[in-house]
């Protein structure tokens, strides 16, 4: 699939500017897309990221690593095997619901 560029899709129609702040009229198109482009990101932005760093157990995560590192950590393989036969059930009852 090829994709056509054109210079309408980096004009910022609020004040007809392209992405490199050049004027263009109505109707016109340029030669050549831009060959690099910047991306700012809002100060909202920041607040959606931060806004999952609650759901975070910074005090768990630590403790798993630690034992990890020391090799003491143990997995639950009964724990793991009821997990995913959960999740194979959900999605066969999904699929045909």
């Amino acid at each position: 699939m090829k994709i056509k560029s054109s210079s309408n899709a980096y004009r910022n129609p609020a004040n007809g500017r392209d992405a490199r702040g050049e004027r263009h009229r109505s109707g016109e198109t340029g030669a050549t897309a831009p060959s690099s482009s910047t991306v700012s990101l809002s100060s909202m932005s920041s607040l959606a990221t931060m806004s999952n760093v609650g759901d975070i157990d910074t005090a768990k995560v630590e403790v798993i690593k630690a034992a990890l590192r020391n090799g003491t950590y143990q997995i639950d393989s009964a724990k793991i095997a009821d997990g995913m036969i959960g999740s194979v059930r959900e999605l066969l009852q999904a699929k045909v619901g």
